[in-house]
């Protein structure tokens, strides 16, 4: 289910309080900047978990994405078991490929409710694109019970199967698949791929020609049925698909193989070798990039061990050789910045808290590390917003309350800071340190 749907499911439920009428009424005429300021309101008059989810809902339809996030991040912690939260941020990030996030939410809601549908479905999609297929599989049999009118879920089981090498199973889902929708393009070019492998190439060929109408603009049916063509001599009509699917975005390793194939059948040896030279550079960049990433997980044990050692400088120069082989890895760009917060390099541990959280808008963790970041360079204002945001999404953590009392008291509040320092005393009270903030911010003299 989309956010689309999810909100249109949910809002209703918003009757129980008058107080929230206005704010319904706005999310449903489409007004999604009124319903986003009452909904503040709203929480802020009578804190509540559901407002800050439908607070998340309506920023997510003003494509305030990040701000979504952290709405729905505060709905969670507010209450762990409010499901509808957990799936927003599910699908929130998988929108925005963080496949971590949204697997992690998945798993939180089918912790809540193993049979819920959309997270089965989430995760094992999730599952799929990482070829951990037997995980995939248990979720996917799991799923297909519940929902047993769902194409999808049979055509997900199905090539789940088959990618374990359970060509029976795969194919009874495929033909469960395609008797729900005949036009399911994923199961025809499946079950067309699986009669290639079996050697039935005439029946791959009627399936994948489906696909191909089924799916116009997707390169993959092309592929496939331009490798069909090519098994049985048709080279022309494989050349025609195989460039249409390139066309189209197709740039596999596999598709350039073909591409030579074909030429070769049509005695085009100088295309053929264009073809087979693609197909080697590609090939040759992929296998780079795998090398990548082992590299860039050695490079980031190598300065755990360094961190372990004290040697701060050289294990943050690793950690800037593994961000260069991994720039969207918010885990690492956060280790990162935390090197460089202790190092004291103020600026460039902000750059790598900062492009972190705009990965993962809602981990408390971030945005507590980018107030210490701010507290440390003097920028109290700065360090009040992150420590706030981090509170929000985090509220029983009392290092943060600890933070945001040391801010107040640089600014002068007093008040504010003992509140802090109490909270984080209740949260933590074997914490010598936050008793002794709070003693401090409490004798008349240091409100002077």
């Amino acid at each position: 289910m989309s956010l689309r749907l999810l909100a249109l499911a949910l809002v209703t439920s918003l009757a129980w309080c008058q107080a929230l009428e206005q704010a319904k009424r706005a999310f449903d005429k489409g007004d999604y900047a009124a319903a986003a300021r009452l909904f503040e309101q709203a929480h802020q008059a009578t804190p509540s978990c559901e407002t800050l989810f439908f607070l998340g809902l309506a920023r997510y339809r003003l494509k305030q994405p990040d701000a979504a996030l952290i709405a729905f991040r505060s709905a969670v912690e507010c209450d762990p078991k409010l499901l509808p939260a957990h799936l927003a941020l599910a699908e929130a990030y998988t929108e925005r490929h963080n496949d971590t996030e949204a697997l992690s939410a998945y798993n939180r809601v089918l912790g809540l409710d193993p049979k819920n549908a959309n997270a089965l479905s989430g995760a094992a999609n999730i599952y799929l694109k990482a070829k951990s297929n037997q995980k995939a599989v248990e979720l996917l049999e799991t799923l297909a019970p519940v929902a047993p009118y769902d194409s999808d879920a049979h055509a997900d089981l199905a090539a789940a199967y088959a990618a374990s090498g359970d060509r029976a199973r795969a194919e009874e889902q495929f033909q469960i698949a395609l008797k729900i929708r005949p036009a399911h393009a994923s199961a025809l070019m499946g079950l067309g791929n699986l009669c290639l492998k079996n050697g039935e190439e005439d029946r791959a060929i009627e399936l994948l020609q489906k696909a191909v109408q089924a799916a116009m603009k997707a390169f993959e049916p092309r592929f496939l049925l331009g490798s069909a063509y090519n098994r049985v001599g048709r080279y022309q009509d494989a050349l025609d698909q195989l460039q249409y699917a390139v066309k189209l975005g197709a740039n596999e390793p596999e598709v350039y193989y073909h591409l030579a194939r074909a030429y070769g059948g049509l005695g085009r040896q100088e295309e053929r070798a264009q073809a087979l030279a693609r197909f080697a550079q590609i090939t040759k960049k992929s296998k780079e990039d795998v090398e990548g990433q082992r590299r860039a997980l050695g490079l980031m044990e190598e300065a755990k061990s360094l961190v372990d050692a004290g040697n701060l400088h050289l294990a943050a120069a690793r950690m800037e050789e593994a961000r260069e082989l991994r720039p969207s890895d918010d885990r690492l760009l956060f280790r990162l910045a935390s090197l460089q917060y202790d190092l004291k390099r103020y600026d460039l541990a902000h750059g790598y808290a900062q492009e972190a959280i705009a990965l993962a808008p809602s981990e408390w963790l971030y945005h507590y590390l980018a107030g210490l970041i701010a507290k440390g360079a003097g920028k109290w204002r700065q360090a009040r917003n992150s420590l706030e945001t981090a509170a929000r999404l985090n509220a029983s953590a009392a290092e943060v309350q600890n933070a945001l009392g040391e801010v107040a008291v640089h600014e002068g509040n007093f008040q504010g800071a003992i509140a802090a320092f109490e909270r984080a005393v209740q949260l933590n009270p074997d914490e010598r340190a936050y008793r002794l903030n709070l003693e401090a911010a409490r004798r008349p003299n240091s409100k002077r």
